[in-house]
């Protein structure tokens, strides 16, 4: 059996904190009988088996849904211009400048799309369900 445990003290000698350490097979033989390390889950997320969970015991990399988003535009014969951007997607100015165009010159704004994920999700350096931090024990005797 595995529980979560809250506390930064071990439950009982009756545990061995789940971190892959090895089993002591004269102090805890039926577990060893079992298994020869505990399984290793620090920094992981236990999931339930069934629905999109990988097999049994197997680790499922992670994954984010899809981020979509939409730009258009109008283009004319001076110049393409990005008129919109939904989603992730965002429109920038650069400023004004002069553009040559059949030797005349334009004022000319220059303007770009950017895409950022912040504008429809949470964002992070790593992919993660709301958590709190637990540690894990599996029951030893």
């Amino acid at each position: 059996m595995v529980i979560a445990w809250t506390l930064a003290t071990n439950p009982s000698d009756n545990y061995l904190e789940c971190n892959g350490q090895s089993i002591d097979s004269t102090k805890y033989p039926k577990l060893y009988a079992l298994m020869h390390n505990v399984p290793d889950y620090r920094g992981v997320f236990l999931r339930g088996l069934g629905g999109n969970s990988a097999s049994l015991g197997k680790l499922q990399g992670d994954a984010i849904r899809n981020i979509t988003g939409t730009m258009g535009g109008s283009a004319s014969d001076k110049a393409g211009l990005w008129d919109y951007g939904t989603g992730v997607f965002y429109q920038f100015n650069l400023g004004r400048s002069s553009v040559e165009y059949s030797r005349r010159y334009y004022n000319h704004v220059s303007q770009g799309m950017g895409f950022d994920a912040s504008h429809v999700v949470p964002v992070a350096n790593e992919n993660r369900p709301v958590n709190k931090a637990v540690r894990y024990f599996i029951k030893a005797k």
